[in-house]
């Protein structure tokens, strides 16, 4: 197994920096993809070789859809910037496609959430059980399904909604026990709007509403 990781950032400085020196030092990493979709914080600046920089246009679905076109492996993992994977990310997943998974995501865990993190931590197995999980999870797939998926859509927001569901449909998924250690940033000084933020944002899309018209809204709340 190749793995080839791939990180979209726009103004990461703060998060990448951990994150690289996570993944350079895990066992089993083929390749690291930070694809930039034109920060001007020096993100870039922080990523040193083996690890690249793959230019895009903003928008997180653009960026993952570079990133992958870029990527060598025959397995991807697409990772947040604020995130930290477990040391041994690649022995998990390929424990997990020897078994005969086409890919999957991993138990996430939110140690400064505060209240809302525990929640989620308590929430996001049972949304997996429907199946619906998130790109901060950290997802991943064999190279071949993620192109038979059509690979991530070219939408501002909701791209990970609508990869899970093809990557659900096109075979057996794991989860992992990881754990992926999510940063809570988002939701500091703002966990119940955050929360409902994020579900009316759901539900919307659900019920329709278009990715670039979500994107606008969830913009004018977060300024």
């Amino acid at each position: 197994m190749k793995l080839s990781v791939v990180i979209p950032t726009l103004n990461e400085r703060a998060s990448i920096g951990r994150l690289l020196e996570r993944l350079l030092a895990a066992p089993g990493v083929h390749e690291i993809l930070v694809s930039d979709g034109g920060s001007t914080d020096g993100t870039t600046g922080l990523v040193v070789a083996p690890a690249r920089v793959v230019p895009s246009e903003p928008g997180r679905g653009p960026q993952l859809r570079a990133g992958a076109e870029a990527a060598t492996g025959d397995v991807l993992l697409f990772l947040h910037a604020d995130v930290l994977p477990p040391r041994d990310v690649a022995d998990q997943i390929s424990h997990a496609l020897r078994a005969g998974s086409v890919g999957g995501n991993f138990r996430l865990r939110y140690p400064e959430g505060g209240l809302l993190g525990r929640w989620l931590e308590l929430l996001a197995p049972l949304y997996r059980r429907l199946p619906r999980y998130y790109g901060d999870s950290g997802i991943f797939a064999r190279r071949d399904v993620y192109e038979a998926c059509g690979g991530f859509p070219h939408v501002p927001i909701m791209e990970d909604v609508v990869f899970v569901r093809r990557l659900e449909a096109a075979g057996r998924t794991a989860y992992l026990p990881g754990p992926m250690v999510s940063a809570s940033r988002r939701w500091k000084g703002g966990q119940i709007r955050t929360l409902l933020l994020w579900g009316l944002m759901q539900t919307a899309f659900a019920l329709g509403a278009t990715p670039w018209r979500l994107a606008r809204f969830y913009r004018t709340r977060t300024g």
